[in-house]
């Protein structure tokens, strides 16, 4: 047993009063001698020790009433786990978790319901003097203030689930922060969540004497939850009239094997595919979805399931643009048979005659190159120039930078140092001539470049020959997509900001080799049309705070982009230039999913799709059991962990931060010894 205040014991010493006053009271009996007393002997000895008996049975009870008085006011208690109780006006910080695991439910209901009711009880458990913070995932500026009792449980009835899901040593050193900051003598710390095991990093939990933390722990009754994980094209690139295959990946986070559940993807806000799987339990699935492209430009996309009681990750939206054209390039040096092999790949047979829809060629002359239309392109072809000249390089650079993509093609006869203005800046470098025939040995199938296109490579396959070659240096992040049995590189990818340069160490003529009458030959430079420009990502995650690029939009310098939203949401997000590309930061602002347009007046520059982070798709929580016993490892002595269930949670909390507490005990066996003297005195006469 402890005292709340203890110097009230030295009211104690009072108890002398009641002593001294008894001892005053105390009569000496006289002798009176009387005649024939003999049968009065006995009465008058039986009356002498009745009324000594009397007088220490009410000086008992008088000292037992003040002592119980004395301690009342001292407030004695048992301690509770947190162990010594302390007088004093409290700060405390109350943290309701309001990530989406709680949408869980166990036999009391909704997890979050019970977690606000909870934070409630625990503030009406408290003074009305006690000042109090209500912090959730979110972080908002405005919970970094201590409110006062009402404030307080209006802030926590307003709290609902969100996108956030933060480690609970972030979330622990955000309470501690602000509450090192109060005057108050008596710091705590509550934390009502259903210890969901990724958030839960005990090996980053430090122990803090001055400010006690307590779990309220709020498990839910089963942990069955499916999910839409993620999603993406079979293809890298969405052309207009193009089938398409949608892959999704579902996980069934539960116990128990799914079958025929129903997958449906919408675009536009019309039904495209629908789709059945079966999940086996705790495993993903992956199915596809198809459609084709009937329409050029922006679109937006959301596949859908149906699951409760967690709905939040049943829908993934997207987005992509579909284009009507991949715009080519080609800049001849004069080379008229190769330069009909070229067109012939991309569906030309002269430049500006029909063909193929898919692709726009254009071809210039290399001694006159209109530079502005650079930007206008997906891919710019060089094929046998005889030099490249400075102004020339350095927009070719600029344009590879940018995200567009080259591809270089030496010429007969040439001189690789004219070409070298345009390979230096890149890393590479085209050396010296060789005319030894000598054969392509293998192709790289673990780079997407091809391996998208070939699954396997029968080993006898007949691939290109080169009669006539350079030798070129090409730089350590350079992917050598096509290599000779030498060693040599025979087609280089060489990285460059946002795009790449594509580089043919054999001229495309006859005397070079036979890379020009080859199929590798058109599904090379196909590939590199279909990625040449970056389509993006199809979806951005709330939440995570990072920056979004914005591949191949240009923002005005003047004007500043606005995002619009679901719901008529208009905001102006931050602009963002590194290194002249462009980007857009929404420094964790509380979006909703769905379909987002950056536009400037009436034009719409970009199409986004922002979706919930999947983090708490599985709902597995720690058992209370297993976070004892790892804060017992750790040391971790001051945190708590109050029992699911049981009584009142305003009287748990009572008790366990003051323990039980027997002033009001103290009260009534003072009322009892004083009614205990009123009797002795009536009675024993």
């Amino acid at each position: 047993m402890a005292f709340l205040f203890p110097s009230f014991l030295w009211a104690l010493a009072a108890l002398a009063i009641p002593v001294v006053i008894h001892l005053f009271q105390l009569r000496r009996f006289k002798r009176i001698d009387f005649p024939n007393t003999r049968f009065l002997q006995a009465v008058s000895q039986r009356t002498r020790s009745r009324q000594r008996l009397k007088h220490w049975l009410v000086l008992a009870s008088r000292l037992l009433a003040l002592a119980a008085l004395v301690l009342a006011f001292a407030q004695p208690y048992l301690p509770g786990a947190g162990g010594t109780a302390k007088a004093g006006q409290r700060a405390v910080s109350l943290y309701v978790d309001d990530s989406w695991s709680m949408d869980g439910t166990n036999s009391g209901g909704r997890l979050l319901d019970q977690a606000r009711t909870g934070a409630q009880d625990a503030l009406m458990a408290f003074g009305p003097g006690d000042r109090t913070q209500v912090i959730t995932n979110r972080f908002e500026g405005r919970q970094q203030f201590l409110l006062d009792r009402d404030e307080a449980l209006q802030a926590a009835a307003q709290v609902e689930v969100g996108a956030y899901s933060r480690p609970f040593s972030q979330v622990i050193a955000r309470q501690r922060d602000l509450l090192r900051q109060a005057e108050s003598p008596v710091k705590q710390v509550f934390l009502f969540t259903d210890l969901q095991r990724p958030v839960c990093d005990i090996a980053e939990w430090t122990n803090d004497s001055l400010i006690p933390t307590t779990i309220i722990p709020l498990p839910p009754s089963g942990t069955e939850n499916l999910s839409i994980d993620s999603l993406w094209f079979a293809t890298p690139v969405r052309r207009l009239g193009q089938a398409e295959a949608l892959h999704v990946r579902i996980r069934n986070h539960g116990t128990v094997d799914l079958e025929n559940i129903p997958l449906k993807l919408t675009i536009d806000g019309a039904q495209r595919a629908l789709a059945t799987f079966a999940a086996m339990a705790g495993s993903a699935v992956d199915t596809v979805l198809r459609f084709t492209n009937d329409r050029a430009g922006a679109h937006w996309g959301e596949v859908s399931i149906t699951d409760h009681p967690v709905t939040f990750d049943d829908r993934l939206h997207f987005a992509y643009r579909t284009a009507a054209q991949l715009r080519v390039l080609l800049i001849s040096g004069g080379d008229a048979a190769t330069d009909r092999a070229l067109r012939a790949v991309f569906g030309t047979g002269t430049a500006g005659e029909g063909g193929d829809s898919t692709y726009a060629l254009t071809t210039q002359d290399h001694r006159q190159v209109d530079l502005s239309s650079f930007g206008r392109q997906d891919l710019i072809i060089l094929n046998a120039t005889p030099d490249i000249p400075a102004g020339t390089a350095s927009a070719l650079l600029a344009f590879v930078r940018g995200g567009g993509s080259i591809a270089f093609l030496p010429g007969l006869p040439g001189d690789a140092a004219r070409w070298n203005a345009l390979l230096g800046p890149l890393g590479a470098a085209l050396g010296a001539q060789d005319t030894a025939m000598i054969k392509v040995d293998r192709i790289d199938l673990r780079h997407p470049f091809f391996g998208e296109v070939f699954n396997t490579m029968p080993r006898n396959v007949e691939l290109p020959r080169a009669r006539t070659r350079f030798r070129m240096a090409v730089p350590p992040t350079a992917d050598v997509l096509l290599r000779l049995q030498n060693g040599d590189p025979y087609l280089a990818a060489v990285p460059a900001g946002k795009g790449r340069a594509y580089l043919f160490t054999t001229p495309l003529a006859e005397a070079g080799g036979d890379l020009a009458g080859h199929a590798l030959f058109v599904t090379s430079l196909l590939r590199m049309a279909e990625l040449s420009r970056p389509m993006g990502r199809l979806y951005h995650t709330i939440g995570e705070g990072s920056v979004i690029p914005l591949d191949g939009v240009d923002l005005p310098a003047e004007a500043a982009p606005h995002l619009r939203g679901p719901g008529g949401l208009d905001l102006v997000p931050e602009v963002r230039r590194p290194l002249g590309a462009n980007a857009i930061a929404l420094h964790d602002a509380d979006l909703e999913p769905g379909a987002y347009a950056l536009v400037v007046g009436d034009d719409t520059l970009a199409t986004l799709a922002l979706d919930l982070p999947r983090s708490e798709s599985d709902l597995q929580c720690m058992p209370v059991e297993e976070l004892k016993a790892a804060l017992e490892q750790r040391g971790l002595g001051t945190f708590r962990v109050l029992e699911p269930g049981g009584a009142d949670l305003t009287v748990r909390l009572k008790e366990l931060d003051q323990g039980v507490k027997l002033w009001k005990w103290c009260v009534i066996a003072a009322l009892l010894f004083l009614f205990l003297e009123i009797i002795l005195i009536r009675l024993l006469r």
